[in-house]
C-alpha cells in the first residue's frame, strides 16, 4: 500500500549532510523525497512510497548520520 506521510525532525543538523543522506536512502527504498524545511534544527520531509519502506526510511533518518542528532520527530499522514 502506498502512502504519503511528512515527516518533521528536530535536533541539530548538518544540512548538507542530512540531505546527501535522505536523498540516498529515499532512492534505495524507491520513496518519493520532497524537502519542505531545512533548518540547522528543524527538516520537514513530505514522502509518498510504499507503507513499510516509508517506516525504515524514517527509522534510518531518526538513527542517522553521525554528523545529526535527532530528538524529537512527528509524522502526519496525508490521504
Amino acid at each position: 500500500m502506498t502512502i504519503t506521510t511528512a515527516l518533521q525532525l528536530f535536533g541539530r543538523f548538518d544540512i548538507a549532510v542530512f540531505c546527501q543522506f535522505a536523498e540516498d536512502r529515499a532512492h534505495l527504498l524507491n520513496i518519493e523525497m520532497t524537502l519542505q524545511r531545512l533548518l540547522p534544527n528543524e527538516i520537514v520531509l513530505v514522502l509518498r512510497g510504499a507503507r513499510a519502506l516509508v517506516g525504515m526510511f524514517v527509522m534510518a533518518c531518526v538513527i542517522g548520520p553521525a554528523a545529526c542528532v535527532v530528538t524529537q520527530w512527528e509524522e502526519s499522514h496525508h490521504p
